[in-house]
């Protein structure tokens, strides 16, 4: 027996109902879970007074990412310890290291993406570390 087209659309909207708005519903919706890669200008305003610098932001809000230049310490050719520096990036320019972030007022930022070597290496050349791509707000 074949059944019309708008019957099986009926019969799978009743086995299968779609969620209910939660904006209708009264209920707040859940925050997203942060990523352990990207900080968002939300997260930032909901950081208030805590940071007042894009580095602020960083170390209140990631500190791992800061943290992650200390395991980065890999032997030179010449057998010395060669220590990774961060470098920042605004716009694809290459702003300088954390320094930059420090001079970055916080509510100027709209995300802030932390790349491992090999991403910044593979994006802008080869490095010495890790970086972060700063989204800026316009």
């Amino acid at each position: 027996m074949r059944f019309p087209a708008w019957m099986l659309l009926v019969a799978c909207a009743i086995a299968n109902p779609l969620p209910a708005q939660q904006a209708d519903s009264g209920t707040p919706r859940p925050r997203p879970k942060p990523s352990s890669t990207l900080i968002t200008e939300d997260e930032i305003e909901r950081a208030g007074s805590s940071v007042a610098s894009a580095f602020d932001a960083v170390q209140f809000l990631r500190p791992r990412w800061l943290r992650s230049r200390a395991s980065l310490q890999l032997p030179g050719r010449d057998g010395q310890v060669r220590v990774a520096v961060f470098k920042v990036y605004v716009d694809d320019h290459d702003m300088g290291g954390l320094d930059f972030l420090k001079s970055l007022p916080a509510e100027q930022v709209y995300t802030m993406r932390y790349m491992s070597e090999a991403e910044v290496g593979a994006r802008y050349g080869p490095t010495s570390g890790p970086g972060i791509i700063v989204t800026l707000r316009h």
